[in-house]
């Protein structure tokens, strides 16, 4: 039986990986692990990002900055055009340019994804790293199928096996059905659910999907990227649902006041429509390395829990 050990307790080192674009709650989850690695004292590794979108790159180095924990190693999916269509750039593009000096200079210095993983993982000790990921499952996936190097001997799935603790991750539906992460790479997705060595950790869609943080649209704070963010994404709302700050909450505080663990499971892929092979539903498996989480109160606690840590900033 698979047991998680939270960040709060462990101490051990977090890879965070997002898709920074398609939605503003990545900004948010972002904050939300920097603040919990200050008041915890962990170690975040790296960030690497699942998307092609480049400004999500200086968006990263924007937020970090500006929450007062420069992030040097970041890493990005290797490939062109994932995810990366003008309707994941609503907010990216302008908070790269405005607050990511490194990325407005063209000096912001990122490694494809892979090579990302491999070196970092090989550095860490065994059994001491946390994979929060909180976006689309390519840049793991390829990880797992990646083949010995100058940084290991070791098979990815090896390496994997070797360094990483736990995966937790915001992906599926309960009981069934089509989610974001899961659909936009679904193979990738299947590989992970298949082949990942450790137990995995998921929020699911309705964990944080009426979770509400963000600012307050009535008190602007045009200085500020985390701000900014949110109201450029939202369209001036200023506030958004928290699918991805779960489950950063979840990796730092595990099994705690708002969060337990359903019993394990094992995730199959199946046809939702004719030629839709990409929604998943959960089958009971005492064996299996899948837990997904439960909520334990109501949303609005878990959300002026996360506003209040946003609010820091």
């Amino acid at each position: 039986m698979y047991s998680y050990q939270p960040l709060s307790i462990t101490k051990k080192s977090v890879i965070l990986d997002t898709d920074m674009g398609p939605d503003c709650d990545d900004v948010g989850a972002l904050v939300t692990l920097i603040y919990y690695a200050k008041k915890y004292d962990f170690d975040i590794l790296g960030v690497c990002n699942c998307t092609s979108n480049r400004p999500g790159m200086g968006a990263i180095d924007a937020v970090a900055n500006y929450c007062g924990y420069p992030i040097e190693n970041l890493g990005q999916w290797e490939h062109p055009g994932f995810m990366d269509d003008p309707s994941c750039h609503k907010y990216t593009d302008e908070i790269a340019q405005r607050f990511s000096a490194k990325y407005a200079q063209g000096t912001l210095k990122v490694a494809p994804g892979v090579e990302f993983y491999r070196r970092t993982l090989a550095a860490a000790a065994d059994d001491s790293v946390v994979v929060i990921a909180i976006g689309m499952l390519n840049n793991l996936s390829a990880l797992l199928d990646s083949q010995p190097d100058e940084y290991s001997p070791l098979t990815g799935t090896q390496l994997v096996q070797q360094k990483v603790h736990a995966l937790v991750s915001m992906a599926a539906i309960l009981p069934a059905g089509r989610e974001c992460n899961v659909l936009n790479d679904y193979k990738a997705a299947e590989n992970v659910f298949s082949n990942w060595p450790t137990a995995m950790y998921l929020s699911d869609f309705h964990i944080g999907w009426q979770i509400i943080t963000g600012f307050d649209a009535a008190e602007p704070q045009p200085e500020n990227p985390l701000y900014e963010s949110y109201r450029l994404w939202t369209d001036g709302r200023c506030t958004n649902s928290s699918y991805d700050l779960t489950a950063v909450q979840f990796a730092v505080l595990g099994e705690c006041e708002f969060y337990g663990l359903l019993e394990p499971c094992r995730l199959e892929f199946y046809d939702e429509g004719a030629g839709v092979p990409d929604a998943t539903r959960t089958i009971p498996d005492p064996d299996g390395r899948i837990f997904f989480m439960k909520k334990l109160v109501d949303d609005a606690t878990i959300g002026n829990d996360l506003n209040q840590i946003i609010a820091k900033f």
